[in-house]
């Protein structure tokens, strides 16, 4: 909850918003329409939320209630209220009358009887026939056994390795090793000071060469004394730029130790095209950086464009210069994961390892796209209903073309072969027939809109549909030669390269007039606040990765070697076997659904969904429905409009509130331990028929003609905007209510397909994943801890400018979830998920004291915790080191020596024990007859990751024994947990040597079983239970809460918060 007394508002330049508007509306309309509803038999709840919101969204006069009336350089606008006190006012307000309203719907009887009824013992939904069933049958009285199986591993640094054939999984890993960093500085302003010589001795004819020399040198030394100059700007961009870069160009060498490796086996004999496929895709993607790096040619030849404004033109030399340049190739390498860094400050030597994949031409599930190639080809056509719909959106549409062009542009240079079939692919040079076809084409007034979309039509069908090009079969054979030499057994000898980074002299200017009338050395301007993401991208574009030698174009470098290895894992004889049992004494459920009403073909009325028909109406629970088709048209025909943010926010509000309404009344027996849980269900409507219509009415709109064909193609892709914000908003509503109770969220597709039935399967799995568990250990094992909390916490951006030097006046929603791990018996443990936690605060605050984490630990210190696992986001910043600033404080993030005593609080018999995760890809190469391998010996990772510094440790490595979809996923992963060392006072430290690394310590022993059981306590659905991979996906990571609570709300790409603006709601009601 922020307070006023913590943001300084003279200074602050944050948004300032102001809900009253709309909360004064919501309370008019709420106070004329009665929300809640009982069934005849009181056996359901309904409420109505839906039809307040969306009366409010469509009505006329919107920017009156727009909380934010100031868009132009605002990033994110969410809790930064005028007025808090106003602000909790109205939402206590709204509050008393959704409680009166509940009163009156309930008539004679008592609320707390009423919502009672609807309640049902969770033990209720016990399977009878041991199936899992709608509405919410699910076989908690199985008894699940699973064996946990330790591993040693190798790598390179061995003398003497085993043979691969015994290996039972493997992992190929990139150690990246960058010196002469603490050299750098030095060597930069020496190279501008040489270059000011060259430019003094190059003028000498028109100037005097010492007075030259002296104001040239006056500039440089302005710089230098500059707080924030273009030479601490262009060493940020080298600072966190230098490896995102390398990588780039680490994916070609990457194939090309995978092409020279496989050249050693008899599979390109066996796969000839897909061998000269390999080869093409590697002497391709090198052409296409020659191409764009042509030194005699000036950054305006690479400009294209696609329906752009003048100036918005598309640099492809710039584009192109980003890591991601090659990611939306079908087949193409990926790093995923940072096992660990390495810092050596005395010799100037950094390292990471990262993890090694490749992306495999896969289906996109998002929007039902059997390939990457057929996503990517649908994106740049301009009769597809997903591009037109981008092109409409005006918070997406300047992005999006950008895309197209960068795609099109891509794909045809890689994929273009010689017509006359004269030159093999790997010998083609496309750059003659790229340039007539494509980029003259695109150059700005080149040609018309009309024929620019036609060459990208053309180029789809190039890709799709040529049988000279062939790209598919050619993909097809690609993906056969590398999928079965990776799974070959052999063991492959490391690569290594040392090479240059190289900044290149061209982006200084040119003559000594430039360099005094602006002040500035760079060619572009590194100081304009606004665009210093654009000039960094601009900048990148002059970093070259350079031959290991002298080069006289640098003007600074840093040297740089690369290590491909070859990692295997070997089974050892350790083996623990545990048996889990659902523990459902005392839960009560209150189920929750979303259901989605639609209109009847025949009737026209609108009725709820056939599967709520056939499945729930029967089941005791709270109703919320909702019209798809309605909303689709009135409300998310443009995401970013007014209507749509007027909804989101008015729908999230009541929904909340009138959950926590119909929760509070509830009694439960705390001598009984009894529980209530809230499952939140919803509906995936991928629905043909209602999206074929949107495609009808939307292309007749737009005065289109769209064949049949083409009409069920974009029926069955589309990913409606509604669905995606009701899948966010339940995900967000479970966090809010888990403070109070149990509660998940779970979605279910209704297509009745073949798979239906297993994804039934997979819903109420994952929706049950939370439910307390209770886990014996088998052979005598005996856990050594009575008490332990694990407590992962995060954080997300809510209130930020885009102006901003540092991070200080920005505010970010800290969240998490805590779990306990009691010893029941001498053999058993019992995992119960506790609670969750949320608060707005200063960002400044979030990585130096956390009050809500220290708040929720001195309430687990008083029920006799003193054993904390601390698990949050790995604080590795892939940045070099070059620069520290002293205004960027989180650089350990939620790790930082003051967080770790400010959450202690003088209680010295507090063990608090830092641990981060990451995960890395492996290939599993035989079918394990356990259920999860572990690493728990330091001195055995150590070769994956080895930092000499000593200050992080990797101490656990958990892999699944099970590989969840194999038609999809060719990798599975690896979970790697560290923690951190010599950064902490003497006594913390001497805590993490004995709790996590001393591998002879019981304590040590016990924690790596907590932390395995905690995994089998999260699992999810194969054709049986298996070990969850990652069980903090929901609260850290790209598919974390504050990831997808956060969505685009104005024309401006402003960023909402959904889970801080319920964080504030919450705190309105109850406080921290």
């Amino acid at each position: 909850m922020i307070s006023r007394h913590s943001i300084e508002e003279s200074s602050n330049p944050l948004a300032r918003l102001n809900y009253i508007p709309l909360l004064d509306e919501v309370l008019k309309v709420l106070k004329n329409w009665q929300i809640f509803k009982f069934s005849e038999n009181d056996d359901r709840l309904l409420i109505s939320a839906y039809n307040i919101a969306y009366k409010i969204a469509i009505k006329p006069n919107q920017p009156q209630l727009n909380p934010l009336q100031q868009n132009l350089g605002i990033r994110a606008a969410t809790v930064n209220f005028i007025s808090d006190t106003e602000y909790y006012s109205k939402i206590k307000e709204i509050k008393e009358e959704l409680t009166k309203q509940l009163q009156k719907a309930c008539g004679d009887k008592k609320p707390q009887d009423c919502l009672e009824n609807i309640c049902t013992p969770l033990s209720n939904f016990n399977s009878k026939n041991n199936q899992i069933e709608l509405p919410f049958s699910y076989p908690f009285s199985n008894n699940y056994n699973f064996i946990s199986q330790r591993l040693i591993i190798e790598n390179s640094s061995l003398s003497k390795r085993r043979k691969g054939s015994d290996s039972i999984i493997k992992a190929h890993v990139l150690n990246v090793k960058f010196q002469g960093i603490s050299q750098f500085n030095d060597n930069l302003l020496n190279s501008l000071r040489a270059y000011i010589d060259k430019i003094v001795q190059s003028e000498s004819d028109d100037f005097d060469s010492e007075e030259l020399k002296e104001v040239l040198t006056d500039v440089l030394d302005e710089n230098l004394n500059r707080k924030q100059s273009e030479l601490t700007e262009i060493k940020k961009i080298i600072d966190t730029e230098s490896l995102p870069r390398l990588l780039r160009d680490i994916k070609i060498d990457y194939l090309d130790y995978l092409k020279q490796e496989c050249a050693k086996t008899n599979l390109g004999q066996n796969h000839p095209e897909g061998f000269q496929c390999l080869e093409a895709l590697i002497n391709r993607l090198s052409r296409f950086l020659d191409y764009i790096n042509k030194s005699d040619l000036e950054d305006s030849h690479y400009e294209v464009t696609y329906l752009m404004n003048e100036g918005d033109a598309l640099n492809l030399r710039t584009a192109f210069s980003q890591a991601d340049a090659f990611d939306k190739l079908p087949i193409i390498p990926q790093y995923e994961g940072v096992i660990g860094e390495s810092v050596d400050k005395e010799r100037g030597i950094k390292e990471f390892n990262l993890g090694l994949n490749l992306k495999f031409n896969n289906s996109v599930n998002t929007y039902s796209e059997e390939s990457v190639i057929d996503y990517y080809m649908n994106e740049i056509d301009p009769k597809n209903k997903r591009h037109i719909d981008q092109l409409d959106d005006p918070g997406k549409a300047k992005n999006f073309k950008k895309k197209v062009l960068m795609i099109a542009c891509l794909y045809y240079f890689i994929f273009a072969v010689d017509e006359d079939g004269q030159i093999a692919d790997k010998d083609y040079d496309p750059s003659v027939q790229f340039e007539a076809e494509v980029l003259n084409k695109l150059k700005p007034g080149a040609v018309s809109d009309e024929e620019v979309k036609s060459l990208l039509e053309h180029i789809k069908n190039l890709i799709l549909n040529s049988q000279t090009w062939r790209v598919r079969e050619k993909l097809d054979s690609l993906k056969k030669i590398l999928q079965d030499f990776l799974k070959l057994k052999e063991i492959l000898l490391p690569h290594s390269k040392t090479v240059q980074l190289c900044l290149n002299k061209d982006i200084l200017k040119k003559t000594s007039r430039k360099i005094i009338t602006s002040h500035q050395f760079f060619r572009m301007n590194l100081e304009e606040n606004d665009t210093l993401k654009a000039k960094a991208q601009e900048a990148l574009a002059y970093m070259e990765v350079m031959p290991d030698e002298v080069n006289p174009q640098s003007l600074t470098s840093l040297s740089v070697t690369f290590t491909f290895d070859d990692v295997r894992y070997f089974k050892q004889d350790d083996k623990q076997n545990f048996s889990m049992k659902y523990d459902l004494n005392g839960i009560k459920a209150l189920p929750v659904v979303f259901v989605p009403g639609l209109r009847n073909i025949k009737t026209k009325q609108w009725q709820y969904h056939d599967m709520y028909l056939k499945d729930f109406q029967n089941q005791k629970l709270i109703l919320i429905n909702y019209k798809p088709e309605e909303v689709q048209e009135q409300i998310f025909d443009n995401s970013q409009s007014p209507e749509a943010r007027i909804y989101r926010q008015v729908f999230t509000l009541l929904t909340y509130l009138c959950i926590s309404v119909c929760r509070e009344p509830i009694i439960l027996d705390s001598q009984k331990n009894e529980k209530l849980f809230i499952p939140l269900f919803r509906f995936h409507l991928k629905d043909i028929n209602l999206a074929a219509k949107k495609v009808k009415r939307e292309n007749k709109t737009a005065e289109k003609v769209i064949t049949e064909t083409h009409e069920n193609e974009a029926a069955k892709e589309i990913t409606t905007e509604d669905e995606e914000f009701l899948s966010s908003l339940s995900k967000a509503l479970a966090h809010i209510l888990r403070r109070d109770c149990l509660a998940d969220a779970q979605g279910l597709n209704v297509k009745e397909d073949k798979s239906f039935t297993f994804r039934v399967q997979q819903a109420m799995s994952s929706l049950y994943s939370l439910i307390p568990k209770t886990f014996e250990f088998k052979g005598g094992y005996k856990p050594q801890l009575d008490k332990l909390a694990m407590i992962v916490v995060s954080s997300w951006l809510s209130d930020a400018v885009w102006n901003e030097r540092d991070k200080a006046d920005r505010i970010s929603n800290i969240y998490g979830e805590i779990t306990v791990i009691n010893r029941i018996s001498e053999t058993t443990v019992k995992i119960e998920p506790l609670k969750t936690f949320a608060d707005n605060q200063p960002h400044s605050k979030i990585y130096s004291e956390p009050e809500i984490v220290r708040d929720e630990i001195l309430k687990l210190y008083e029920k006799g915790y003193r054993d904390f696992l601390f698990i949050a986001k790995a604080p590795y910043s892939r940045s070099l080191g070059i620069t520290k600033l002293e205004s960027d404080p989180d650089s350990l993030f939620f790790m930082d020596q003051k967080v770790i005593q400010f959450l202690k609080q003088g209680k010295e018999d507090i063990k608090l024990y830092p641990i981060f995760m990451d995960t890395y890809p492996a290939i599993n190469l035989t079918k394990s007859e356990v259920d999860s391998l572990y690493i728990p010996d330091t001195e055995e990772l150590e070769k994956l990751s080895r930092d000499k510094s000593q200050q992080t440790r990797v101490f656990l490595n958990l892999f699944t024994g099970r590989t969840i979809d194999k038609k999809r996923r060719f990798y599975n992963s690896v979970v790697c947990y560290s923690s951190l060392l010599n950064i902490y006072d003497v006594a913390d430290t001497k805590v993490i040597m004995q709790g996590l690394l001393d591998k002879n310590s019981p304590l040590q022993q016990t924690l790596i079983q907590y932390i395995t059981l905690f995994h089998f306590s999260r699992y999810e659905m194969s054709r049986n239970l298996a070990f969850k991979l990652d069980p903090y996906s929901k609260l850290i990571g790209d598919k974390g809460i504050g990831t997808v609570s956060t969505y685009n709300y104005s024309d401006k790409n402003v960023k909402f918060n959904n889970l801080a603006f319920l964080t504030s709601i919450r705190s309105a009601l109850y406080g921290k």
